[in-house]
């Protein structure tokens, strides 16, 4: 982890509240050409993250709703990705977008918007 990513854990870990981020597994086969495949287990990574709301300016009640989080998250392994679920506060949310905090090439944190299931 790159000193800002430590930093940031630190602060997320102290103002922060636990973050369980799911990811499905895959099929046991390619649904594009229906080759059989290895199957992966669903997996589900816990970290530190700071929910937030977003401004009505950013709100375009298409790409982003009114009701959508923005989550600031610890650099968790893997990346979370779009269509993963996050558990936060109690509540299970569907990761629509992730946006990663990078420097000099490697991920700091990400943002994730989140829309209620």
């Amino acid at each position: 982890m790159t000193g800002i990513a430590e930093r940031a854990a630190l602060l997320l870990a102290r103002e922060g509240e636990t973050v369980s981020i799911a990811f499905p597994g895959t099929p046991a086969f390619d649904p594009v050409t229906g080759a059989a495949q290895t199957p992966t287990a669903a997996t589900t990574v816990t970290g530190k993250g700071y929910p937030g709301q977003y401004r009505k300016s950013e709100l375009d009640q298409t790409t982003v709703q009114s009701g959508d989080i923005r989550l600031t998250l610890e650099k968790i392994t893997p990346r979370p990705e779009v269509n993963c679920t996050a558990t936060v506060d109690g509540r299970t949310y569907r990761v629509m977008d992730v946006r990663p905090i990078r420097k000099a090439g490697a991920d700091v944190i990400y943002i994730c918007q989140l829309r209620a299931n």
